[in-house]
Formats: structure tokens, C-alpha cells, sequence
């Protein structure tokens, strides 16, 4: 049962990686999603990134 949490988590810490790195990060706001870039809305940028890591290592290790 633990496989089926782990796979996402490894995805989702996949994706932050690479957010972190080119400075945007694609986020759930509102009923779409909205681009946070490090230039232009670095509150919400870290915000998201900060919220996607902690899933990421919720779904990784807790469940």
C-alpha cells in the first residue's frame, strides 16, 4: 500500500527540483491554475514550492 503514495510523491519532488531551478512554478488557483514567476511574484512562487515539498515528502514517507 505504501507504493501507491510513493510513486506521486517521487513525481511531485520531480517536479519541484526543476521549479526551483528555472524560477516558476505552475499552481492550482481559482479554478484553473496560475504561473508564479520568481521575477514578478516571489511570495506566491515560494508559497507554492514550499506547499508542493511538503506533499511531496507527506506522500514519500507518512503515507
Amino acid at each position: 500500500m505504501h507504493g501507491v503514495f510513493r510513486m506521486p510523491g517521487i513525481a511531485l519532488a520531480l517536479y519541484v527540483a526543476p521549479a526551483l531551478a528555472r524560477g516558476r512554478v505552475h499552481a492550482r488557483s481559482g479554478i484553473g491554475g496560475r504561473d508564479f514567476d520568481r521575477r514578478t511574484d516571489g511570495w506566491g512562487r515560494w508559497s507554492a514550492i514550499v506547499c508542493y515539498a511538503l506533499l511531496s515528502a507527506a506522500l514519500t514517507f507518512v503515507f
